[in-house]
């Protein structure tokens, strides 16, 4: 009999492949997409402006986009909307070596701060303008993707990046104490959804495809799961798909990236109010941008993957009080 291959489906990745993208990697090794009849393709970005423009004009099923870019995205008329959540809340702001001398936000005066892409230059200059720095006291350098490598080649002074990948990254490639100024304390937001990691989709495409949808998400969720349950050997085999990664310094990267894990995927009302507010504040959307069309929570499992059923049928949280 001759089998009949599973649907492909296109997941762009936000960047290179790295640790912070372990659970769709372990759904895809571990064969959690082939058990829910499909079959995705994952492919890396040269230029992670570029996802933005590739989903939002409905050229890949799904791609990995930060919350801010979806706000942008939706503001610039690409009808995306978030299914869940991978990455929630990384630690994120300009990370430096302690030897530049910045020790406040007040010091990036006559220093060079260097940013991905330009979300990342729009914060800098949002802080600036709050803290009263004159935008010539300072220099901002597009340096893309290599912010470590830009401070260790004396390109910049600092730069934008994530505390649990870029920092870890430049302390042990210099083997010297580092430091990060969060952009979520320094802006008054309480927490750094703003660079919370999601799956997007273009309505057109979930409309078309509501099932392989939510069987994607229900099988990266159980990618989610395995790998907060097996860390260590979930990074050996992240190791065996990716054997750049099988470094010292990817490893305490793969470490420092866990707690950051969403264990359900859901998107946070509260995050995406916080955030539509801070990115009317920036000037990236205005205020009749209406939060509850960027995401939908619809595609989610109604619980998480287990090997067993309850014995008597019944799932306690799903009881009603009598």
């Amino acid at each position: 009999m001759t089998s009949i291959a599973a649907p492909r489906l296109s997941l762009l990745l936000n960047w290179y492949a790295n640790p912070y993208h372990t659970p769709v990697f372990m759904a895809h090794h571990l064969g959690f997409y082939q058990e829910e009849g499909i079959s995705p393709a994952i492919m890396e970005t040269t230029d992670p402006s570029d996802v933005t423009d590739l989903i939002g004009q409905n050229k890949v099923d799904i791609a990995l986009k930060a919350m801010i870019h979806t706000y942008a995205a939706r503001a610039k008329g690409y009808k995306v909307i978030s299914t869940g959540t991978l990455f929630h809340e990384p630690p994120t702001g300009i990370i430096f070596l302690k030897s530049s001398g910045i020790k406040g936000f007040d010091d990036i005066r006559g220093k060079r701060i260097g940013y991905i892409g330009r979300f990342g230059k729009i914060m800098i200059d949002d802080l600036a303008r709050r803290a009263g720095i004159e935008s010539g006291a300072y220099e901002t350098v597009r340096v893309g993707m290599n912010v470590t490598d830009a401070i260790i080649q004396n390109k910049v002074d600092a730069g934008m990046g994530i505390g649990c990948f870029q920092q870890v990254e430049l302390e042990q490639a210099t083997g010297k104490e580092t430091g990060i100024l969060r952009v979520d304390e320094l802006a008054g937001l309480g927490c750094c959804c703003f660079c919370s990691i999601l799956f997007l989709v273009h309505e057109e495409y979930l409309a078309a495809n509501q099932e392989t949808v939510r069987r994607f998400m229900r099988a990266t969720l159980r990618g989610t799961h395995w790998t907060l349950e097996n860390p260590d050997k979930a990074y050996e085999l992240l190791c065996d798909q990716i054997p750049r990664l099988r470094t010292e310094t990817f490893r305490k990267i793969y470490v420092s990236c866990l707690p950051y894990f969403s264990r359900d995927l859901v998107n946070v009302d509260r995050d995406w109010d916080k955030v539509g507010l801070y990115a009317q504040q920036l000037g990236i959307i205005d205020d009749a941008m209406d939060n509850s069309s960027c995401y939908t929570n619809e595609y989610l499992p109604e619980r998480p993957y287990s090997t067993f059923q309850p014995i008597d049928g019944a799932y306690i949280s799903e009881l009603k009080a009598s």
